[in-house]
């Protein structure tokens, strides 16, 4: 999954919110690798999910 927003820019949301979009565990997994591309993610659960449901909705919107 990192490698998916390997050439994510930082001012972009990352690809891996559309691709964790069904996974139960989205906002783990998406916390995961925001970190890893060092972003900034938000430790608590409820903050978690609604970044990266925040996330989703701007990838969605742009490749509408």
């Amino acid at each position: 999954m990192i490698q998916v927003d390997a050439n994510t820019s930082a001012e972009e949301p990352l690809l891996t919110a559309l691709l964790a979009a069904t996974d139960t565990n989205s906002p783990f997994l998406y916390g995961r690798v925001a970190n890893r591309r060092s972003r900034d993610a938000p430790g608590e659960a409820q903050a978690a999910r609604s970044q990266w449901q925040t996330d989703v909705l701007h990838q969605l919107y742009r490749y509408k």
